[in-house]
């Protein structure tokens, strides 16, 4: 295979990732967190460090949303589209390192699994971090390898692009989310592993490393704080709960996050099937009789290390493997072609990778079946847009589910003219209701909020107050909404 056949495939194979990426990338609602995402990007460059500081997440992504949001605008297909061109791209970074263990057909077979992956499919048309931390990762592990190609002089380690951009990627990585350091470390472990017999040869990468932590020196402080004060919404696993979180990551990479709607026994069988391709491909990598130069330990450690780590915290608080780990999927794709072709028996391997193929395939084709993420508040505004009237006022509880219904309207030709009032607690928004004492008004209760036990007393003695007009409950996904239209009582 000649390089140039080589590059026209990669090439089309980027096309073919981006299309399917990009088909029906609007087709779902913005659910709440991508819709903070735009909120965020609103606001300065100064406010997004303040509010990331008080979030538990780093500024990058957002600083690059509100560049790219100034740039191409802020439709939902304009902002998802950031995470699918970003999760393409990552395709010309994948197949090079995939060739120099593989050959060609296999490499193609690594970047076909990695394209038609559901789970993949859906962080690449989402508006948050994931794609972006996808590809700044792979970026890095790209570089690290070319790094290592060669011995470096300690002395002129900077003028060597590779070294730039290997910070640069790792950098940006770990400013975009915090668990770009589970990639570190596997980088880390690469790094000491490849030279525990040339230990001199580590020189370079400390001053590499140095560089990095240079550069993140301004965000340490918060760092620190985020993982001291942890998501207290998240509980701690026992043994049980965190293996099989370990079975439902298996399944996830291989059907993507809608296959609870579809027919659970199907499912069973594809999750054991999956379950067993890896078994199969981990005892083709580490039983098989392969010498270790041969082996692609760096691609081995950023598949694993990250999932020992995240499931050590989750021990401690409950970790979703499916989002935070979904930057894993370009090495569970080359894990599962490189440890099962070293079975050495076609009849084996390609059935068993074709077979894999068709249910990511099915996945695939299930993602693009549902046109709904989590608050989907579509049909809500819809119907507070039909019935609308001049001096109708508008609250949320939570305040800040308020934001989807302010960006429909932003986005949208709508009748809703008034501002969506958002006030942080139900006091505050009582206290705005006899302030502003509305002739009608609607009220917007989210039951996916952490504490609405309270909510059936918080309607009943409204009722005190105002006369229920009318009350619709949409039921969404995690939970439920109900939407109520009150007027004052005469």
């Amino acid at each position: 295979m000649n390089q140039k056949t080589e590059k026209i495939t990669v090439y089309l194979l980027f096309v073919l990732c981006l299309t399917l990426r990009v088909v029906f990338i609007s087709q779902k609602n913005l659910w709440f967190d991508e819709v903070f995402s735009w909120h965020l990007s609103l606001e300065s460059f100064y406010t997004i460090i303040v509010q990331t500081a008080n979030d538990i997440h780093p500024p990058l992504f957002y600083f690059l949303l509100k560049i790219w949001n100034y740039v191409f605008g802020d439709s939902v297909t304009s902002m998802r589209f950031l995470s699918a061109v970003l999760t393409s791209s990552s395709v010309f970074f994948l197949y090079p390192i995939s060739r120099r263990y593989l050959d060609f057909n296999n490499s193609v077979f690594v970047l076909m699994l990695y394209i038609v992956s559901p789970l993949n499919i859906y962080y690449s048309q989402e508006v948050r971090m994931a794609g972006m931390n996808l590809f700044w990762n792979i970026g890095s592990a790209f570089f690290l390898l070319k790094l290592m190609d060669k011995p470096h002089n300690y002395h002129r380690i900077f003028k060597d692009r590779y070294s730039i951009l290997f910070v640069i990627f790792t950098a940006a990585g770990i400013y975009t989310h915090y668990f770009s350091f589970f990639i570190l470390a596997g980088e880390l472990l690469f790094i000491i592993y490849s030279y525990l017999k040339t230990p001199k040869r580590i020189i370079p990468f400390i001053i590499l490393f140095t560089a990095i932590f240079i550069l993140y020196l301004f965000w340490i402080p918060d760092f620190i704080t985020h993982i001291n004060r942890g998501q207290s919404w998240r509980s701690p696993q026992r043994l049980y709960d965190v293996l099989h979180e370990y079975v439902n990551f298996i399944r996830d990479l291989n059907l993507g996050l809608y296959y609870y709607y579809t027919d659970l026994k199907i499912v069973g069988y594809i999750t054991y099937f999956s379950a067993i391709a890896v078994i199969l491909a981990f005892t083709g990598i580490f039983f098989k009789n392969i010498e270790n130069n041969e082996k692609p330990i760096l691609l081995i450690f950023l598949l694993f290390i990250p999932l020992i780590l995240a499931g050590i915290i989750s021990f401690k608080q409950r970790i979703e493997f499916y989002r935070y780990l979904s930057i894993l999927v370009p090495y569970y794709s080359f894990f599962i072609v490189y440890g099962l072709n070293k079975w050495g028996r076609k009849y084996i391997f390609y059935p068993i990778l074709m077979l894999l193929l068709i249910v990511n395939i099915y996945g695939m084709r299930i993602h693009y079946s549902f046109n709904f993420k989590n608050d989907d508040y579509r049909d809500l505004i819809k119907r507070i847009n039909r019935e609308y009237l001049t001096g109708d006022r508008i609250y949320v509880e939570p305040n800040y589910n308020g934001w989807v219904i302010n960006y429909y309207k932003k986005q949208n030709k709508i009748n809703i003219t008034d501002p969506v009032y958002l006030r942080y607690g139900w006091n505050e928004l009582m206290d705005s209701l006899n302030t502003q004492k509305p002739e009608r008004f609607w009220l917007v209760m989210d039951y996916s909020s952490i504490d609405t036990l309270d909510y059936h007393n918080r309607i009943s003695n409204m009722k005190q107050n105002f006369t229920l007009d009318e009350m619709t409950t949409y039921f969404l996904a995690p939970s439920k909404v109900e939407l109520y239209r009150f007027i004052k009582t005469k």
